[in-house]
């Protein structure tokens, strides 16, 4: 990790997001000097080494990739652009004033995700600088059993963060799993915490 890159840490250890070996540039970053004022990364050095256009214009965007579980593959995506648009869940992370971009959506093409060897890259290549694995991975009965491994390739691979979540968790779906030995086996709050500590009255609105 580069040096001074204390405030995007701060930031994404929230999320359960490990950037240990990511060389990120928080030159780059718009932050604040008002320590209260929570701010996400306004670039990140990706393996592509891509600049966005509104950071070449002097301006601040970020580009994202999500990959959805290959169960849900019909899904439009409604809850995951709502909350994008909201800046909830997992997008909490972006402020509300700085634009951020969807520049691949694609799912993990089934069990046991044979797509997430590939299509990172052409997201990167788009310019992302940040890939979200989906919500859908972490709520599903059961969880994807590979999200772990998808986190740690991607990151191991092309060197960009990876957040586990996209659209917060459905209450429906999280107090079934407070039912269930899923999440606790799986050790899933250690990657996926700030999804589980979202105001409940959020994630009713997302049933």
């Amino acid at each position: 990790m580069g040096t001074g890159s204390g405030v995007f840490a701060e930031v994404f250890v929230g999320l359960g997001l490990d950037v240990t070996g990511i060389d990120i540039q928080e030159s780059m970053l718009n932050s604040s000097e008002n320590v209260g004022d929570r701010r996400g990364p306004s670039s990140l050095q990706s393996g592509s080494g891509a600049r966005n256009e509104a950071d070449a214009e002097g301006g601040t965007m970020t580009k994202i990739g999500i990959i959805i579980c290959g169960r849900y593959q019909s899904c439009a995506g409604g809850k995951c652009f709502r909350a994008l648009r909201e800046r909830a869940g997992a997008f909490a992370v972006y402020p509300k004033e700085e634009p951020v971009e969807v520049v691949g959506y694609s799912t993990c093409g089934g069990c046991p995700g044979g797509n997430v060897e590939y299509v990172p890259e052409e997201m990167i290549k788009n310019g992302a600088q940040v890939i979200h694995l989906a919500t859908g991975l972490v709520v599903g009965y059961p969880p994807c059993p590979q999200i772990r491994q998808f986190k740690k390739f991607i990151e191991a691979r092309y060197g960009i963060p990876v957040v586990v979540g996209t659209h917060p968790i459905p209450l429906k779906y999280f107090k079934v799993h407070e039912r269930l030995d899923f999440w606790k086996e799986m050790g899933m709050e250690e990657i996926a915490g700030a999804l589980m500590k979202e105001d409940k009255k959020i994630m009713e609105a997302y049933n």
